[in-house]
């Protein structure tokens, strides 16, 4: 299988103790986010509790995958590598870090869409391509 250039240029991903479902969801092709269920808020990946009502009780729950872009830049590896990177908001409302993928001309606005990278080492991970209407 051919590495993608980008993969050179963030390295390889690694899950963590509290970083697990989101990476099981990945591998299934699933963008699945921390939900506050006693409020119905939305949250990154790595939150831990719910600023809103307090809760520290967070559950994972299936995102839509749909985004707008808000900021972009690019990853220069060693080995002279890029990977455009992205901080985008996602349709239930929290903004995440990213990498765009096909993205030809960024815009703050831009509307994506989650797919997935499945790498030969390390985790999956959701990347953004533009949404087409």
């Amino acid at each position: 299988m051919t590495r993608d250039p980008g993969e050179d240029a963030i390295g390889t991903i690694r899950r963590d103790g509290r970083s697990g479902p989101f990476f099981d969801g990945a591998a299934e092709g699933r963008l699945v986010l921390r939900r506050c269920e006693a409020c119905g808020q939305w949250f990154a990946p790595d939150a831990a509790g719910c600023p809103d009502c307090g809760t520290d009780e967070l559950t994972w729950a299936e995102a839509t995958g749909e985004a707008v872009l808000v900021s972009w830049a690019v990853a220069h590896s060693r080995t002279g590598h890029t990977a455009p990177l992205a901080l985008v908001e996602l349709a239930e409302g929290p903004w995440m870090y990213a990498r765009l993928d096909g993205v030809a001309g960024p815009h703050e606005g831009l509307p994506l869409r989650a797919s997935f990278v499945h790498p030969d080492d390390g985790e999956s991970y959701p990347v953004f391509k533009e949404r087409r209407r």
